[in-house]
């Protein structure tokens, strides 16, 4: 180590710039690729209704809350596991 003062006093600073330059460069990397992979995930149909009903008040929520409640007493006989009937949407489709 003492021998690198009298070769080249820039050296060290050099290395320690390289050191940090490839550090970043691997956190950016980890970033981009941490921000790709969530964005490629979509939420499914049920995740994301959960969600805009969620941030609605109670008030604006009670129309849908009921309107779900309603489709699902209406079809529940009819409708498969799973499966959502919209209103005016045939039993059997």
């Amino acid at each position: 180590m003492g021998h690198w003062r009298h070769t080249d006093p820039h050296r060290r600073k050099r290395v320690v710039t390289g050191v940090v330059v490839a550090v970043a460069v691997i956190v950016v990397l980890a970033a981009v690729v941490i921000a790709v992979r969530l964005r490629r995930r979509r939420p499914d149909g049920v995740e994301q209704f959960q969600r805009q009903i969620g941030a609605l008040s109670p008030a604006a929520r009670r129309p849908v809350v009921d309107q779900v409640q309603q489709l699902d007493t209406d079809g529940e006989e009819a409708t498969p596991p799973g499966r959502i009937r919209l209103r005016g949407q045939r039993r059997d489709g």
